[in-house]
């Protein structure tokens, strides 16, 4: 997980060296299914457009690109710190959308669509939509898929100020592709006919098309759909893609689950309820999604609820198999105290490998105040008056003295470069902390951070690099007029650029930073920064 490659990039390497396939990787992903089965509701194709340039970035296949979440998208040869600013840098242009857009935008080049050569960029709503559009011009989608018909809507959420995403409920999570098999993998939620429903489905890249066995509805013993919400990020690792359930603003009954599906197949493969003699112990992590390590092992962090260490694993971060047996946890000592301060509002960041005597770190952060860094080898289950059986506790470092829910410090999944870690907590500016490979801590202080204040929630960091230079954090603040910031890698205290409003971006926004062009989603359209 260290180098951000996955097995199944590898694997389309290999298989277009062996084909003597001509074009880029990620063309190898563009011929279309025979598994398809259904016809999507195709908007109007645009005429055919010159073939783009060879991009060095063939995808961005999932939420802050990689399985260990550390949010870093090492192949940017264009974008740099000298060439992001306002004179060089701005608004490209912008594509229209039929609903919010919590996801994060999805990137896949040279996919041939139309008769012709693409690099696509996939858009989820809350309107039930996915949309594919050229990444690099506006225009109409080259294609759109809508999950809603006859007897089938949204769910409604208007007048309930528990459920955080209003008006309306369709996909919030950030799908997941499989460039091998070239299928993007989301998460639908609908009533159809009165019936709550959380339809899993395997689109083919190229048409929007359901392909074969798709969708199935995600169901087990004990879980109401009525009640489950689909927050947190799909993720594609072990052949499976797994999704995980926390609830519609603590509106009760419900308990965070965690299921798996077989990629190819969609049959279901296992499920994990995180509470399962109690309730509550929520997934969605601000909208991270599970982590996996490089033998298979899935990390999800749990909001408030039950705790017995055996069958309930509410405030917890949990490590999972393959097949989803709790292997090892870490909870906190004082859980019992937070009580609403959910552990779980931010993902598990799956630290690069160390030379020093933790090799394998996670780092966490909660709504209560400390960041946790935890060896992941030996999480070290729950302190009985302390947590000092895990690396380190990290106190009074995130989160701002006031603004709203000010006692609530973080929502956001530490990014990591070159022995950097990113924070963006609530009501706080962007703060970087060294981590000391042979010790495994972080600096007790910020090695630096910014002066733009990030209102609440605070803000999800992704870094671009070129190799382990050229290093550009960026993040979108929360707000009515929403704003792109890009900070330097090395000092976060120089802001390169920020840019004028773009409008109003979702809570937990995540900006997709791929071949000189920046994606960023909102409340009614696919924004696209570049150079000049």
């Amino acid at each position: 997980m260290s180098n951000g490659k996955s097995n199944h990039a590898r694997l389309v390497v290999l298989l277009c060296l062996i084909a003597s396939v001509s074009w880029i990787i990620a063309g190898c992903a563009g011929i279309r299914s025979s598994g398809s089965t259904a016809s999507p509701s195709p908007s109007p194709s645009p005429s055919p457009s010159p073939s783009p340039s060879p991009s060095a970035v063939t995808g961005y296949l999932t939420w802050k690109n990689n399985n260990a979440l550390t949010g870093l998208q090492p192949n940017e040869t264009i974008l740099t710190p000298a060439n992001v600013n306002a004179a060089q840098f701005e608004l490209k242009f912008s594509d229209p959308v039929d609903g919010w857009a919590y996801a994060q935008p999805l990137y896949v080049a040279g996919l041939t669509i139309g008769g012709a050569k693409h690099n696509v960029v996939f858009v989820a709503t809350e309107h039930d939509s996915v949309y594919a559009f050229d990444a690099d011009s506006a225009g109409p989608p080259l294609w759109h898929r809508s999950f809603l018909g006859p007897g089938i809507t949204t769910i409604p959420t208007a007048g309930n100020n528990l459920i955080p995403v209003q008006p309306e409920v369709g996909i919030t999570s950030t799908p997941v592709i499989d460039a091998a098999s070239g299928t993007l993998y989301v998460l639908a939620q609908t009533i159809e006919n009165g019936v709550y429903a959380n339809k899993l489905h395997a689109l083919d890249i190229v048409s929007g098309a359901d392909k074969a066995g798709s969708p199935v509805v995600v169901s087990d013993v004990n879980f109401q759909a009525k009640q489950e919400f689909e927050r947190s990020a799909l993720l594609l690792a072990n052949g499976n893609v797994y999704v995980a359930f926390a609830s519609y603003g603590d509106i009760l009954p419900y308990n965070g689950w965690v299921f798996a599906y077989n990629a190819a197949s969609l049959a279901k493969v296992a499920s994990w309820n995180a509470t399962a003699a109690g309730s509550e112990g929520g997934i969605w992590m601000s909208g991270a999604g599970p982590s996996a390590d490089e033998n298979g092992n899935i990390y999800v962090t749990t909001g408030n609820g039950t705790w017995n260490g055996t069958t309930d694993f509410g405030m917890s971060l949990v490590k999972l198999d393959a097949t989803l047996h709790v292997v090892d946890y870490f909870t906190p000592f004082n859980e019992v105290v937070l009580d609403q301060l959910d552990f779980g509002s931010s993902g598990a960041l799956l630290v690069p490998d160390q030379s020093g005597a933790f090799p394998h770190e996670i780092i966490v952060c909660g709504k209560a105040d400390p960041i946790y860094v935890v060896n992941r080898d030996s999480m070290g289950h729950k302190g009985t008056t302390s947590d000092s059986q895990i690396i380190q506790t990290l106190n009074n470092q995130l989160g701002g003295t006031s603004g709203p829910d000010a006692d609530e410090h973080c929502f956001t999944t530490a990014a990591f470069f070159q022995q950097k870690v990113y924070f963006i907590g609530n009501n706080d500016v962007i703060k970087s902390f060294s981590l000391d490979a042979a010790s495994g801590k972080l600096s007790t202080t910020p090695t630096s951070k910014g002066n733009f204040v990030f209102a609440f929630p605070g803000g999800q960091a992704v870094v671009s690099s070129n190799g382990a230079t050229n290093g550009i954090v960026w993040a979108v603040d929360f707000s009515v007029t929403s704003s792109l910031h890009a900070f330097d890698a090395m000092d976060v205290s120089r802001e390169l650029y920020r840019s004028p409003s773009i409008g109003q971006a979702a809570k937990f926004a995540v900006p997709t930073v791929v071949n000189g062009k920046v994606y960023i989603d909102t409340k009614t359209k696919l924004v696209v920064f570049g150079l000049k």
